[in-house]
């Protein structure tokens, strides 16, 4: 820390110390307000300040609750007449049977109501009115404003905890910070002088110092004070791991291949020997595009070869999948739910020619989004190709491909895929969830995908996601934490980025 005579105060920070100079904690509103500086020049000052030791600070967090919604249950209770209401009565006044369920649930767990039989029916009764009540009456005291958490009642504080939960009740969370003056600051306030210092060496000042044969008066810089954190430009670290994956590919050579994201079923799931009453064609899995063809799939050739191979087994020594296939099932088009898309593609042109081809972009998927699911994300998909290949060949590159990403905690487990066999589920250990987390399929591909491609010699294949393969190298345990524009943990990453270059 400096000493405050050393180093004379700039202006910025002599209007501030004037400012506190009672003693009093002081907000940063009325700080900017009683210093008639702008915002901007009262965030510099107190840095400098808070340096110097010469002001101090606290923070206080405010924590408040607003009403979202009305609670199910509540409404429920309004719909009860004296005698009772029948169950399916009152189920008909709401949205879906699942918000009745958890409002019925809820209501009598809470002791407010009671399900009696009468006539063969089931009869919902008031059973506790008067604290039913008073619950809507601490709801209303809540609606439309902002109340402190703290000074909600003793007797309902676990009652609002559970209606947030629910997101009946939102709580918003505010932070403030109050300054005052140390003993240090009111000093250097006393000490201060208004001399006036020079800031900057500009072309006019020197020439004024040949004029006049007299030395400007610079203000004196305190090389010891700590510099504003500075974060430039970078890459997104999803953008910088993908830069990195293809890195690695390219390294132990692979071509890279680039497709478009809409794509017709034929190459997205017939081609992979996937039924076309295959449970993941279905709506709630696969984004299709409404009335959208592609008309340019015809029984012909590849197309012809690998229906049959759906029907009957075509020439592959399978017995296929013993339905007959359609066309126009083919045609639809969808966006792609995986990169392997791209690489049948490329495994048509091959033929049994020797490869090694990799896609790196984005899948879309139906998902429910939760901690480990995202409705769009990365996979990176790719294919070796090459007589006398095997399993042990595929456990082999997969092991030093995960190495060179600096991952060693990679298993690989038996599964069940369509279009693979053996299959592989590749599989890492996360040191937040204390367990294994499945990060992509792979395995070798059945002759019912090679053959009708026009390829007879073995063809290892792979698809895991990006973002999965990032919690485990950050250390996260939420996927959607690398979408959140948190930018903390932006900065946080830039560190990291910095570090390791």
């Amino acid at each position: 820390m400096s000493e405050p005579a050393k180093t004379p105060l700039h202006p910025l920070e002599q209007r501030v110390l004037a400012a506190l100079k009672d003693k009093q904690w002081v907000d940063f509103d009325s700080l900017v307000k009683s210093s008639g500086l702008l915002p901007d020049q009262v965030r510099r000052a107190v840095s400098w300040l808070a340096s110097k030791g010469l002001i101090t600070s606290r923070e206080k967090t405010t924590r408040t609750l607003t009403v979202q919604q009305d609670p199910a249950e509540l409404l429920l209770i309004r719909g009860i007449g004296k005698t009772g209401s029948p169950m399916e009565k009152l189920r008909q006044t709401f949205k879906s049977n699942q918000e009745f369920a958890a409002a019925l649930g809820n209501a009598r767990s809470s002791g407010w109501i009671a399900v009696e039989q009468k006539d063969g029916e089931p009869i919902v009764t008031l059973k506790d009115k008067d604290k039913a009540m008073q619950n809507e009456a601490f709801i209303e005291s809540l609606r439309g404003k902002e109340t402190e958490e703290g000074k909600i009642p003793a007797e309902y504080r676990s009652y609002a905890e559970k209606l947030v939960t629910r997101n009946v009740l939102k709580r918003n969370e505010s932070k403030s910070v109050t300054l005052r003056i140390t003993d240090e600051g009111v000093k250097a306030a006393g000490e201060a002088t208004s001399e006036d210092w020079i800031e900057r060496l500009t072309p006019e000042v020197i020439a004024r110092t040949r004029l006049t044969g007299m030395s400007p008066k610079l203000r004196p810089i305190d090389v010891s004070a700590p510099a504003s954190g500075f974060y430039p430009g970078r890459r997104h670290p999803v953008r910088e791991f993908i830069k990195e994956v293809r890195e690695v590919y390219l390294s132990m050579g692979f071509v890279e291949l680039e497709g478009d994201n809409v794509q017709p079923s034929f190459w997205n799931f017939d081609a992979l020997f996937i039924p076309q009453d295959h449970p993941g064609r279905e709506m709630q899995d696969t984004f299709y595009l409404s009335g959208l063809v592609d008309r340019t799939i015809n029984r012909s050739g590849v197309v012809d070869r690998v229906a049959s191979t759906h029907e009957n087994g075509w020439t592959t020594g399978s017995r296929g999948w013993r339905y007959q296939w359609r066309t126009e099932e083919a045609r639809r088009l969808l966006l792609r739910t995986h990169n392997t898309v791209l690489t049948i593609k490329a495994l048509s042109e091959s033929k049994n020619k020797e490869a090694r081809v990799f896609a790196v972009s984005k899948v879309y998927r139906n998902e429910s989004l939760d901690y480990k699911h995202l409705a769009e994300f990365h996979q990176m998909d790719g294919i070796i190709v090459g007589d006398g290949l095997n399993v042990r060949h595929l456990m082999g590159f997969l092991t030093e491909f995960y190495k060179k990403l600096g991952m060693k905690d990679v298993k690989l487990w038996p599964t069940f895929f369509p279009y693979t066999e053996p299959s592989l589920q590749i599989m890492g250990y996360s040191e937040i969830a204390k367990d294994w987390i499945e990060l992509g399929g792979s395995g070798v591909f059945r002759p019912e995908v090679t053959l009708p491609m026009g390829v007879d010699v073995p063809v290892l294949a792979w698809g895991p996601g990006i973002e999965r393969l990032m919690l485990l190298r950050y250390g996260l345990d939420d996927i959607r934490a690398l979408y959140d524009g948190d930018l903390a943990w932006l900065r946080k990453r830039v560190e990291f980025a910095s570090s390791s270059t």
